[in-house]
């Protein structure tokens, strides 16, 4: 094994953090740029909204599953190959896709798919938009494979360029550069597509007359942009990495691990028929059943039988993917546990808002949609900013008081929000009132980012760093989903229960809305009045999953301190590894 080198002391640590975080924050805010813009993508393409909807979303879809499927190997391979030539493949790829989103009418491309469907599947290709549209998916998934990977290295070079007793603070900001990403992709994309709709014919005539000559912008701009920005990253990660580029471990890569953990995940995944991405803008408790297909057996079981098969392999051989015995470690137990936990109370987060916001919106007494679009971004916004923003100041508890501390009140105050949200919102609540407990949840799940994330990594050692930051990320969104998909099922089954409970005594009553007159129907009533309740229902299951993480918090024991006095200890047995000298 060898060790890598800090950065020279010309080179701040925070400096090389800063410059690698600003590729991690692109492919995070492509994470959801799209969302906002994909009826527009569908029909640039002169295909029919409704038609290709479903198809589309794989743009969305796609981008998030393949995001977490490049996590799952390319920290390990950091550990086994180095951080800077892995970071470095990585980025190169998120320009190629880019690109590729950008290149749908090549006529190239679209000459290889009509022959790889005449020659190898012996059909007749599809029509040439839907070409198009296939690569715009081909494409965004490209991304997410090489902006997935960039996160949990970004994670193990904290490790490698700060000393145990100072990474929470470092690791918070990673948090918060990842989360305020994909929080603004909504934002982001909405904006600058109706940017250049108002004004692109004035920014073409602004580059003509400096000579250049450029086409209208439109949502494909905001893929172009991307180029620019990550080839100056790309020039300044090749400088700032130069010092932490030598590989961490000699052994092998766990081939056999990553095929099945990838099956496990994609199974999962298309089983459960769950994304977070676009549960954050159902309107309705069915929009969140959006891929319940009939082979959802069959997915799932292929994906317990994948993760039973992946656990058998990892605890024998030599050299696995994640080192299962990391979790007989206290902390490295707990802090998981707790971070599983955490993706699932920020989805029933993500869920529950927009999904009240848009129900309302949908009863008699109100008739304003695009409002309540706009209202549930607000209310969104005040759940994830507060959340990003908690981030480096738990960090700066987590040196002072240890993991613990931040943690297990990061959990309370979520706890808090949830059961407040679930005592007091109503069909009428303000939204004022909705938004504080928003921001008070996101507040307590922000405080837990840094301590989980250092305690995972001081836990591992030099030569599982990249796998251990992985783990982390994963474990956060396999909570994320496993929450939409049962929150959709509880929901489903509750408001048909309770609306068969209301019917027997309303079902004769009417009542007249008194802003429009209009006679209201007494089973509209119901369901409104029935998916309410499950909404605050949803809110209270969000704070028992919150109060149980708590208690996994409870468990983890001391901090930076102890961190520092092992690798000290480590470094008084092995004193050649402490100068980077591989033992004996």
């Amino acid at each position: 094994m060898t060790v890598s080198r800090l950065p020279s002391r010309g080179t701040s640590p925070w400096l090389v953090l800063a410059i690698v975080s600003l590729p991690v924050f692109i492919g995070a805010l492509d994470l959801t740029i799209i969302s906002a813009v994909l009826p527009e993508v569908i029909v640039s393409l002169r295909l029919p909204v409704k038609e290709y909807l479903d198809q589309a979303s794989w743009a969305v879809n796609g981008y998030l599953l393949a995001y977490a499927l490049s996590m799952t190997f390319t920290g390990r391979l950091s550990d086994l190959i180095g951080r800077r030539p892995i970071y470095i493949g990585c980025l190169l790829i998120f320009i190629g896709g880019s690109y590729l989103v950008t290149a749908y009418d090549s006529e190239l491309l679209n000459s290889l798919i009509a022959r790889f469907f005449n020659s190898v599947l012996g059909e007749r290709p599809p029509r040439l938009e839907e070409r198009h549209l296939y690569l715009v998916i081909t494409g965004r998934v490209v991304q997410a494979l090489g902006a997935g990977a960039m996160v949990p290295i970004t994670l193990a070079l904290v490790g490698d360029i700060f000393p145990p007793e100072d990474r929470a603070k470092p690791l918070g900001v990673v948090g918060a550069v990842d989360t305020v990403g994909w929080v603004l992709g909504h934002l982001y994309g909405g904006v600058m597509v109706r940017f250049f709709g108002l004004h692109g014919d004035k920014i073409v005539d602004f580059f003509d007359g400096l000579n250049l000559h450029i086409g209208t912008p439109s949502w494909e701009t905001l893929f172009i942009l991307n180029i620019p920005l990550s080839l100056i990253a790309l020039v300044g990660a090749w400088w700032a990495l130069r010092n932490v580029s030598r590989p961490h471990d000699t052994g092998r890569f766990d081939w056999l691990g990553t095929l099945l953990i990838s099956l496990a995940l994609i199974g999962l995944n298309l089983g459960l028929g769950a994304s977070p991405e676009s549960a954050a803008t159902a309107t309705s408790f069915d929009e969140l059943q959006t891929a319940a297909t009939s082979y959802t057996t069959l997915f799932l079981l292929g994906a317990l039988i994948a993760f039973l098969l992946f656990l058998f392999v990892e605890s024998r051989i030599g050299h696995p993917l994640i080192n299962l015995k990391l979790f007989r470690q206290r902390n490295f137990s707990s802090a998981s546990a707790t971070n599983l936990l955490v993706g699932y109370c920020l989805a029933v987060g993500l869920v529950s808002a927009p999904l009240l916001v848009n129900i309302r919106a949908e009863s008699p007494t109100s008739s304003d949609i695009q409002q309540a679009a706009y209202v549930a971004g607000v209310l969104l916004s005040g759940l994830t900013i507060p959340m990003a923003l908690a981030a480096i100041p738990g960090g700066w508890l987590s040196d002072r008081l240890g993991y613990r501390v931040p943690t297990a009140v990061g959990m309370g105050l979520a706890t808090l929000g949830f059961t407040l949200a679930g005592l007091t919102w109503e069909g009428d609540t303000s939204y004022w009132i909705m938004g504080a407990q928003m921001a008070l949840i996101g507040v307590g799940l922000g405080l837990t980012i840094s301590p989980i994330s250092t305690a995972v990594l001081n836990d591992a050692r030099e030569e599982e760093r990249g796998s251990a930051s992985a783990l982390v990320l994963i474990l956060r969104l396999v909570g994320m989903t496993l929450a939409v998909s049962s929150l959709t099922v509880f929901s489903l089954e509750r408001v048909d229960q309770l609306v068969a409970d209301y019917e027997p005594e309303i079902v004769t009553e009417t009542g007249t809305d008194p802003e429009t007159g209009e006679i209201i129907d007494a089973s509209i009533d119901a369901n409104f009045e029935a998916a309410v309740q499950t909404i605050g229902e949803l809110q209270l299951i969000g704070a028992a999953v919150s109060f149980v993480g708590m208690l996994f918090a409870l468990l983890l024991r001391g901090g930076q301190h102890e961190a520092l006095q092992r690798q000290q200890a480590e470094r008084r047995v092995f004193p050649d590894a402490a100068r980077g000298d591989p033992p004996g």
